[in-house]
């Protein structure tokens, strides 16, 4: 689970922002949501850790306005 409040940006992971920001990242900063599926989306939270996600960045952006 993530909280909605602490999600500072939402990129696609396949991006080149994105790629040059996971390498920047230390890995322990770094959690992947994937369960073994394609990386989609990237989150990056307020504590500066990353999260990779198998879902769309539309599911995300439907997700996060829920809240």
């Amino acid at each position: 689970m993530i909280n909605a409040r602490r999600v500072v940006a939402v990129g696609p992971a396949a991006s080149a922002p994105i790629r040059r920001l996971l390498q920047a990242t230390p890995v322990s900063h770094v959690v992947v949501l994937t369960g073994g599926r394609k990386r989609q989306t990237a989150l990056v939270l307020d504590s500066g850790h990353v999260v990779i996600t198998s879902l769309t960045t539309a599911e995300l952006a439907a997700l996060l306005a829920a809240f």
